[in-house]
């Protein structure tokens, strides 16, 4: 199985993305019961994280890559401008803080933002549960 289905991050629209030739299509139905990923797109960039039988994994570039507690993975704020870092993939992505962030009790960083939530938890054996899939994936 080369495709994979995604959930936009905070938001009920979803992406089935063939991690082979990177083609997606965009849906507001999901098709797959249960946890199967997350993404964030803008103009300039796609970036997805989903589980797999190794642990979570990421697709960006055309590549996918594995996750580890060994990465260094920073987050960096300056007033509404984010970065997103990966230094040992050479992964940056900029973006902006979203609209969302306290718009109302459920949506604290962590909810709206991909990047918080993932430099936040990518060290925690909660994460790696979560991205671990029984799937052949």
């Amino acid at each position: 199985m080369n495709s994979i289905e995604l959930k936009k991050y905070g938001f009920g629209e979803y992406c089935e993305l063939d991690l082979i030739t990177g083609k997606k299509e965009f849906s507001t139905i999901k098709k797959i019961p249960g946890f199967t990923g997350l993404y964030y797109m803008d103009q300039a960039s796609f970036f997805a994280i989903y589980p797999t039988k190794s642990g979570p994994c990421i697709y960006y570039g055309g590549k996918e890559f594995s996750i580890n507690k060994e990465l260094t993975i920073s987050l960096l704020k300056n007033d509404k401008q984010r970065k997103f870092t990966i230094s040992d993939y050479d992964i940056e992505i900029e973006y902006r803080e979203s609209p969302y962030i306290d718009f109302d009790v459920w949506s604290e960083e962590v909810d709206v933002d991909l990047f918080y939530m993932i430099e936040q938890s990518y060290k925690s054996d909660d994460f790696y549960e979560r991205y671990t899939s029984q799937t052949k994936h």
